[in-house]
């Protein structure tokens, strides 16, 4: 018999640093953000229209408008005019240069770090797993 020895939170853990969950926790609610910001902090010179980013990131234009509004609500994005820019500090930028790298190296894991916040009602934006819950 398979002995199952690494949970989701293990592997969030192990391969997602902690400033970058603490980022994913307090800024980032679905995999339509992540990806809707990841593009646009590729260009950050570029503005984006809804139907531009809902045709690279394979969602519909509600679902990205939802997510554009919370990178809005967040501070991570502007909108002018109906298009939308990257509105960070360098600092932030950095991070999310980090949290794209991550990405592509642990899907399973960011992704695990996203949904927890659906899956256990006690983690909401701003509250952060204690060492206990890992």
């Amino acid at each position: 018999m398979l002995e199952h020895t690494t949970s989701a939170p293990n592997m969030a853990t192990q391969y997602v640093p902690d400033d970058i969950r603490d980022f994913l926790l307090n800024h980032i609610a679905s995999v339509a953000q992540i990806e809707a910001l990841l593009l646009i902090w590729a260009t950050p010179e570029k503005r984006w229209g809804i139907s531009q980013i809902a045709a690279r990131i394979y969602a519909n234009e509600s679902e990205t408008a939802k997510a554009l509004e919370g990178l809005c609500n967040v501070g991570l994005l502007d909108r002018r005019d109906g298009t939308f820019g990257l509105q960070t500090s360098e600092e932030t930028f950095e991070l999310i240069r980090r949290l794209r790298e991550t990405y592509a190296r642990h899907l399973i894991p960011v992704t695990d770090v996203i949904h927890s916040r659906s899956r256990d009602p006690q983690l909401t934006a701003g509250a952060r797993p204690t060492e206990g819950d890992r």
